[in-house]
């Protein structure tokens, strides 16, 4: 049963705003009627084809301003769709309104997180009377379910649906640049291999313990580089990143391109990965894994969220904990497979293309709706 969709997405950019974009492609294709609703300042996509409109909303000019905004651009549709929010202390108070105002949408949110990546005071409680107000939750693991479910406890029972992160497929390019290119666009010597670790740079993304751990590995190779590339944002500085480099005597294995990546530059990036380092400390899902995969890399991470159930030995490394020494011992194994990452990399785009693609996850996404709307 095709549905009418209202999918919020707040922020516009970022890999939330990519996955937005694919579901909604997708769910179009299947014959619902959707629309976007984003940030009328910081969103990022207007370059990319799309099958939906787009209402820019938000202001971040008051909480009340600008839930009233998503209020009158609502224009009847029977599913609300969050896949991001706004202050997440105080929209718990919207959900109350929204139930009132308009008791006929269903209202469905997307915790690609559980909770924000560093919790403030306050959040905690908010989201918990976010996820009881919405009538129907969708993660991306089973992990992530079991997180979700212990945190609510047992008289919780908002509907809460597994649907796997999609394949970046449409944002990375069913054909990456040529690499000679794309070394060439970002100012790198092609007498190298590179692992990289892409994405907005946070604490919990673990690039500290990547480093120390970069330091124990033995003989490092004198034709690999490791590249961080991302802008940074809350709880990491450039200054703290160079002084740990230094203190490790990094300077010569380490590149820093602390900057925000245009969505033109994103399928360069990945030409140039000859394997994707995600070293975090904590995650429930990472659209970078999503994209790498789909970009045929081979992938290294550590054993936290999603990531247990998605890593394969045909194309991944998974360390045995969240540690310096698990994360050394792992760059040691990748190390000494060099020659297989190129056919590493052909099993993760088949695994991506074959487990993670659009059509199945907005299949199951509709599902998930038609559900939701007979409860």
């Amino acid at each position: 049963m095709a549905r009418s969709v209202l999918m919020v997405e707040t922020g516009g950019w970022g890999g939330i705003g990519h996955y937005a974009h694919c579901l909604n492609q997708t769910l179009v294709s299947k014959g619902a009627s959707v629309r976007l609703v984003t940030h009328a300042d910081h969103y990022q996509l207007d370059e990319f084809d799309k099958s939906y409109p787009v209402d820019k909303v938000f202001k971040g000019d008051g909480f009340i301003t600008d839930w009233k905004r998503l209020y009158q651009a609502w224009k009847g549709e029977s599913i609300i769709h969050f896949q991001s929010l706004l202050s997440t202390r105080r929209d718990w108070l919207a959900f109350v309104a929204m139930k009132f105002l308009i008791p006929q949408a269903k209202i469905i949110v997307t915790a690609h997180n559980v909770l924000p990546h560093e919790v403030a005071f306050g959040e905690k409680w908010a989201y918990k009377k976010i996820y009881t107000l919405a009538d129907g939750i969708i993660v991306h693991s089973d992990a992530t379910k079991k997180k979700l479910r212990k945190m609510m406890g047992q008289g919780f029972r908002t509907p809460v649906e597994m649907i796997p992160h999609g394949h970046y497929g449409q944002i990375t390019g069913e054909t990456l640049p040529d690499r000679a290119t794309s070394i060439q666009v970002l100012g790198l010597d092609e007498n190298f291999q590179y692992m990289v670790c892409f994405g907005a740079i946070r604490p919990y993304k673990g690039i500290d313990l990547l480093m120390k751990a970069i330091s124990e590995v033995k003989n490092w190779p004198a034709d690999l580089k490791v590249l961080v590339i991302g802008h940074l944002l809350t709880g990491v500085t450039k200054e703290e990143l160079i002084t740990l480099r230094h203190q490790l005597g990094l300077e010569e294995i380490v590149s820093f391109d602390l900057r925000y990546v245009p969505e033109d530059e994103i399928p360069h990036i990945f030409s140039i990965t000859d394997i994707s380092l995600l070293p975090y400390r904590n995650i429930d899902q990472s659209g970078i894994l999503m994209a790498a995969l789909a970009a045929g890399k081979p992938v290294l991470c550590t054993p936290v969220g999603a990531f247990p159930e998605i890593i394969q030995r045909d194309f991944g490394f998974l360390s045995d904990a969240v540690s310096v020494d698990a994360i050394a011992c792992s760059l040691t194994q990748a190390i000494e497979q060099r020659s297989q990452w190129a056919d590493m990399g052909k099993a993760a785009k088949k695994v991506a293309m074959a487990e993670y693609g659009w059509d199945s996850i907005a299949a199951k996404t509709l599902e998930f709706y038609n559900k939701v709307s007979l409860n």
